[in-house]
């Protein structure tokens, strides 16, 4: 499908959530939930939008609802239509100094227990308009949604070269392994590091293999699915929880479970002649096309409330 071949004024663009939501999910059921809609809403959003142009917009199979080569070729028409939506309306609001719309972003689950998301949400009551949709995942599922232009941007803690992205270093995050008993702690070494038990939960992973690259760099055949865990939680709260409880022990940011060193509820691993394990968080986001005056504007937050933090 061409697009100078097509009269795109006919389309109207309150089909278009329901479209991209599709092309999204690649289930209708899936998009309806995502675009607040009914199913069936989002089946005759699509159907007008076939009508309009003429043409099929998905193979439908029982396993998924794929886009076609037109469809495709709409998804990127929308985008471009949305971007130019998007800049109108910063050029219009500029001289306002009003910040709306939606920006969605996605983090790692230990940044709800840092002080930065509070102080995001105390910025945002500065504008009422403005509209924050936070996903909480681990970094292997942030970047393909980011490159996807799915969301704004994200936090993740490593750099994955791309020529789409761009990273912005947003602050060093300190990992240290904790557990309830002191001598279980003190005595771990590289000789028995597989015979504790652990806590996992999401993340845990990636830290785990920072800090024992750091810490036991001789343990180089081993890697976090080379431990046996005594439990598992889908949150960080919750792996700290029990951690605390002495069922195990495991690695976390250190922002996270400073409280519970400083009760004596935790202790921490401490290898003579090591530095402190420190690791940069990057905000990750497209560098195509020029990100909206809203996002810019919500980053710029995060990283001033860094230089002041």
């Amino acid at each position: 499908m061409n697009l100078a071949n097509l009269d795109f004024l006919r389309l109207d663009p309150r089909y278009f959530k329901a479209f991209v939501a599709a092309c999204e999910y690649e289930n209708f059921s899936l998009a309806a939930n995502h675009a607040a809609m009914t199913q069936s809403g989002i089946s005759q959003h699509i159907s007008k939008l076939e009508e309009q142009l003429g043409v099929s917009l998905f193979m439908r199979s029982s396993k998924a609802t794929v886009p076609t080569d037109e469809g495709k070729t709409l998804l990127n028409y929308i985008r471009t239509y949305n971007d130019a939506i998007a800049k109108l309306m910063d050029t219009m609001h500029k001289e306002r100094n009003v910040v709306e719309g939606l920006v969605s972003y996605a983090m790692p689950p230990s940044c709800l227990l840092s002080p930065h998301f509070p102080m995001l949400l105390e910025r945002r009551r500065e504008h009422p308009a403005l509209e924050l949709k936070v996903d909480l995942l681990p970094n292997e599922q942030i970047l393909p949604l980011v490159i996807d232009g799915k969301i704004d941007f994200g936090f993740v803690t490593e750099k994955v070269e791309h020529p789409l992205l761009n990273y912005v270093s947003f602050c060093d995050e300190e990992y240290i392994l904790v557990g309830a008993n002191q001598n279980e702690v003190a005595t771990l070494d590289a000789d028995n590091l597989l015979q504790r038990q652990y806590i996992d939960y999401p993340g845990m992973g990636v830290y785990f293999n920072y800090w024992m690259h750091h810490f036991l760099s001789e343990c180089t055949n081993i890697s976090d699915r080379s431990l046996h865990h005594a439990g598992a939680m889908n949150s960080i709260e919750g792996a700290i929880h029990m951690v605390v409880g002495a069922l195990g022990i495991s690695v976390f940011p250190r922002h996270c479970v400073q409280k519970n060193i400083d009760d004596g509820n935790l202790f921490v691993y401490e290898k003579e002649g090591k530095n402190e394990l420190l690791n940069t968080i990057y905000i990750v986001s497209r560098k195509h096309p020029v990100l909206p005056t809203r996002v810019n504007t919500v980053i710029q937050w995060f990283l001033d409330m860094q230089c002041n933090h």
